[in-house]
Parts: C-alpha cells; structure tokens; sequence
C-alpha cells in the first residue's frame, strides 16, 4: 500500500480544506481496497467481450490483447482502435476511461494503450507500449512497458512506477490454446519513501474451440502474496454477428455475463459483472478494424 505518511500536507486552514482532504484520502483507501479486491493494483479492464467470459482474456484475439496478452497482439493484421469504459461497482470515483490502437508492422504488431481512473481528487493512470510476433506458426510472444502514475489533488506529491510484461501463446493442435502472462516479473517498487511494490501477478490459460462457434476457456491468476484464483468463461456465436457470454471469477467470487455485436469492420460489446462483496460493474467496449 502507499506510504500515506509521506505526503507533505499543504497548510489546511479551513474546515472546508480539511474535509476535502480526509474525504480524498478516504476516497483513495476505498481506491487501494476495491482495486485489490478486484485483482491487483495497476490492473486496468480487460475489455467487455474477457469481462463477459469470467474475465477471461489470455487467449483472445482482439485489440484488449494489449492489456490481457500481449501475444495475441501477432495475429492482428490490421489496424484496430478501441474505447472502453466501466463504472466499477457503480462508484464514479472508480470510474475507468481506455483507449487503445493496435498496429501491425513487417515484424510484428504494435500495441499502445492509456488508461485512467478517479476523479479530480485522486487519479490513476497507465500508459502501455507493447509489441507481439509470431515465432513459429503456432506460437507467439509479446512484451509490454508501462508508466503507471498516482496523483493527488494539487499540492500533494505524485508516485509513480515502471513495469513490464510478458506473454507466451501456442496452439499445440487445431482449436486447443494455452496461454501465459506475467505482470511486473521486475517486481518494480513505487517511488515513495518505503518503495512500496507493484503487485506481481501470474496468469496461465486454456481455450477450446468447438465447432466455430463455441469457445471455453479457464484461467488460473495468482498474485505473489495472495491465493490462487481460478476463472472459467463460454463465448457462444449465437448469429454470425452477435455472441452471448458468461463466466465465473473465483477467489473473490465473480459472476459476469455479456454480449457483442460485430459489423465487418466495428465492434461493440457489454457486460456485468458482480462481486460478491462490493457490487455489479457495467462496462462497455467499442473497437473499430480499419482494414478493408
């Protein structure tokens, strides 16, 4: 958690200034506890169409494969964009803007991403640069560097950390995935008085196409110093442009549904999700394919 005791406070010489101030702090403890509890801090959404599927996103192929595998990124061939938004347990504090493009080059695929969370009191943002390449026919790799910065109302100090990732994808036989991806395998520290850590976070993955038209995936995330959480997630083409999903998110438990609609070129997804402590999570993702 962040060292609160090193923050310089500005003389408050009003009952007013010191609300505000205790209620930003307070706003920020909620911050720190809903975000842990919602699988690490410095997580941003992992798009509407993985939040649908229990969360599931290791082995989905689409432009939020800059925040969920990196790997996936190779085998996107054209330029795509994307929105994102989610209310996070209906608190406009934790209110989560995204966007990202992905764009494809003669060696690989390009990802760039920025995200931010909060109001004007407190604030969290991350700004992502990855890159995914196919290094045989079935098996990919990706990489990702991030800025995440913390800052505070004016007159308090900002923190701020660097951290990778790394993704791997192989597909052993047709229609079988597996999948893996590490957040922060530096263990790269805020740069407050204690360095407090950046969580690390583990992720490995299965997906199995039936048919074209259904896909199960399962998932097992564990934090470095917490217990192991299982995911399990359907995505089912119900019409060749529209697909319903559904999942499960143990360890906190997750219930999540969701549907997408696609065009030959847009993208556009919902879904809910609800935990067990904290309360429903709408969110919505629209991405665009530039490609003919």
């Amino acid at each position: 958690m962040i060292d609160i005791e090193n923050i310089k406070y500005p003389a408050m010489k009003t009952v007013s200034t010191r609300l505000k101030f205790f209620c930003t702090l307070y706003i920020f403890v909620c911050v720190q506890f809903t975000l842990y509890a919602d699988g690490g801090l410095y997580l941003f959404p992992k798009g509407a169409r993985a939040t649908g599927m229990g969360k599931n996103g290791l082995l989905n192929f689409d432009v939020w494969s800059a925040y969920n595998n990196q790997a996936a990124l190779s085998s996107i061939e054209n330029i795509n964009a994307g929105l994102h938004y989610e209310n996070r347990f209906v608190m406009n504090q934790l209110g989560t803007s995204v966007g990202v493009i992905v764009l494809p080059a003669l060696t690989g695929t390009f990802g760039f991403d920025i995200a931010h969370m909060g109001l004007e009191d407190y604030g969290e943002t991350r700004i992502g640069a990855g890159y995914g390449k196919k290094l045989a026919k079935r098996l990919s790799l990706g990489v990702q560097f991030n800025y995440h910065l913390l800052s505070f109302t004016s007159g308090y100090p900002d923190f701020y950390a660097f951290t990778g990732e790394v993704g791997l994808i192989a597909e052993p036989m047709d229609n079988l995935y597996l999948g893996a991806h590490v957040f922060n395998p530096t263990f790269s520290r805020l740069n407050s008085r204690y360095e407090d850590p950046v969580p690390v976070i583990f992720e490995v993955g299965a997906g199995y196409k039936i048919a074209g038209k259904l896909m199960l995936s399962a998932e097992i995330e564990k934090e470095r110093y917490d217990e192991m959480s299982p995911r399990f997630g359907i995505d089912y083409s119900l019409f060749k442009s529209m697909s319903l999903r559904s999942g499960v998110s143990l360890n906190p438990v997750e219930v999540c549904f969701g549907a997408g609609w696609v065009s030959k070129k847009l993208s556009l997804d919902f879904a809910f999700s609800h935990h067990e402590m904290l309360g429903y999570s709408p969110q919505i993702s629209l991405s665009y394919n530039f490609g003919k």
